[in-house]
């Protein structure tokens, strides 16, 4: 991927943009005051300027548009309106990180957390690894979990076999 589409994704990495784009997706036209509003609501404490700089980022990605002086006739960033640009493709987007990806970055997590501990386990004594078993023990069932080993490699399956072994053997 190119930088560019690298800094596109990096709109996502922002709780609070995550958080304005599923507000905006239930009632669709806000102003920056009810968007702050809502937010502080939501345990945010944000000034209007820093949900103005996030609303400009989201504006950039081509995710939100805003009109102003639609309540008056001089311009004011309090009196503008934001909504969504491409609601169908905003929702798609948001379910497929919360669900493919993160689920994804999760089971990675866990592998590396399991691998971590089975290393560990593997250099230590017979007694002393008693202790770390349990962990381990739990560890190698989340992995195989329907959650997590779907999406796990072929290589990280057949490492969760060895552990498995090893764990019989002791």
């Amino acid at each position: 991927m190119k930088d560019s589409e690298w800094q596109l994704l990096g709109v996502f990495q922002s709780e609070v943009r995550v958080e304005i784009l599923k507000m905006l997706l239930k009632l669709e036209y806000r102003s920056l005051s009810e968007i702050a509003h809502t937010l502080e609501e939501r345990g945010h404490k944000m000034t209007l300027s820093g949900v103005l700089k996030h609303m400009k980022e989201l504006e950039k990605a081509g995710l939100v548009r805003s009109e102003t002086g639609i309540f008056g006739e001089t311009p004011d960033a309090r009196k503008t309106i934001y909504f969504l640009e491409g609601r169908g493709r905003i929702e798609q987007v948001l379910k497929h990180l919360e669900t493919d990806v993160i689920e994804r970055l999760r089971a990675g997590m866990v592998f590396d957390e399991t691998a971590k501990t089975a290393r560990q386990a593997q250099g230590m004594s017979r007694p002393s690894m008693q202790d770390e078993r349990a962990t381990l023990e739990s560890l190698l069932a989340k992995c195989s979990s329907e959650k997590v080993y779907q999406y796990l490699t072929e290589d990280e399956k057949k490492k969760l076999r060895l552990w498995k072994l090893m764990l019989s053997a002791l």
